[in-house]
């Protein structure tokens, strides 16, 4: 088994799903993907359809195509210079027998520009309509709220009722508390709000371990900013997460987790992630996919 089947096949367990689940999804025949997670590319048929199944998979494994493509690059089959001569040969001869494919594509253009100067033309001329309409008030420009006077009624306006502006009430003076003994000012204490402080303990390979102090559980809240990211949640290491999707850009998600949590990214670096409302330094998550494992400890004191 090669590194790059190694690598898909392991993302493909840890969220649980089959070879028949990757099939459904990227209608790739399951003999195709066990040639690809058993390293044996020369079954595929062809180096272009090679690379493309391989970036299908990934992205059903919640992988970055283009990072296990740049990756693995020296795993990859190379396009032999054959092959790209042939399908240049092809396109030529596709060319030549349909000569007016050209002529087709500028009719279809200049169809779309005709119908455009034509909603232009009825756009100016229904503005320039709505101006002409409009009637000018003899007397130049009136007194908001007046009323307009009739000829037969120039010599007996009728006044327009004047409406109260509202007062905004003075808001009550505040007090300062006084003690009964000397009158002196009480000096009000804030109260102390527990901190959260998220705290990096070590690394494992693909496993980053963190303490957060502050707090009785676990709040975590990710947000989708990049590309689309795979997630997974649970209380405890585990490879079957109870709650788990995919985020699209802009989307986030809110989880709620006892003393323990255990995460999964599959693409860190297209989310953000902050834990009781405090950051987690994503940049930092170098594997793809990267799993998180935080406990919580006592609460920070001054």
């Amino acid at each position: 088994m090669s590194e790059l089947g190694q690598v898909l096949k392991e993302a493909r367990e840890e969220k649980g799903i089959t070879l028949d689940d990757i099939q459904r999804i990227t209608k790739i025949q399951r003999r195709y993907l066990e040639a690809i997670e058993r390293g044996h590319l020369h079954v595929l048929p062809g180096h272009f359809y090679a690379r493309a199944f391989i970036k299908s998979y990934a992205e059903a494994v919640g992988l970055d195509p283009n990072h296990i493509m740049s990756h693995f690059q020296s795993d990859l089959p190379a396009q032999p210079p054959q092959e790209q001569l042939e399908r240049l040969r092809r396109r030529r001869v596709a060319t030549t027998s349909n000569p007016l494919q050209a002529g087709k594509w500028v009719t279809k253009t200049l169809l779309v520009l005709f119908v455009g100067l034509i909603i232009g033309v009825i756009y100016v001329a229904a503005v320039n309509s709505d101006g002409f309409s409009t009637q000018p008030v003899p007397g130049g420009n009136l007194n908001p709220g007046a009323e307009v006077v009739g000829p037969g009624q120039a010599g007996n306006p009728t006044p327009v009722p004047q409406v109260p502006q509202a007062q905004t009430p003075n808001p009550p003076a505040v007090t300062p508390e006084t003690t009964p003994d000397n009158g002196s000012t009480a000096p009000v204490v804030p109260e102390e709000v527990p901190q959260s402080v998220l705290t990096f303990e070590s690394q494992q390979g693909s496993l980053y371990k963190y303490t957060l102090t502050g707090g009785d559980k676990i709040k975590v809240k990710i947000k989708a900013v990049g590309e689309n990211c795979w997630y997974g949640a649970a209380e405890a290491k585990t490879t079957k997460f109870p709650k788990q999707g995919t985020l699209t850009k802009d989307q986030e998600v809110e989880i709620e987790l006892g003393k323990t949590a255990y995460i999964r990214l599959g693409k860190p670096g297209a989310v953000q992630v902050t834990v009781n409302g405090t950051a987690l330094d994503t940049s930092k998550l170098k594997f793809m996919p990267s799993n998180v494992s935080i406990t919580l400890g006592q609460p920070v004191t001054e």
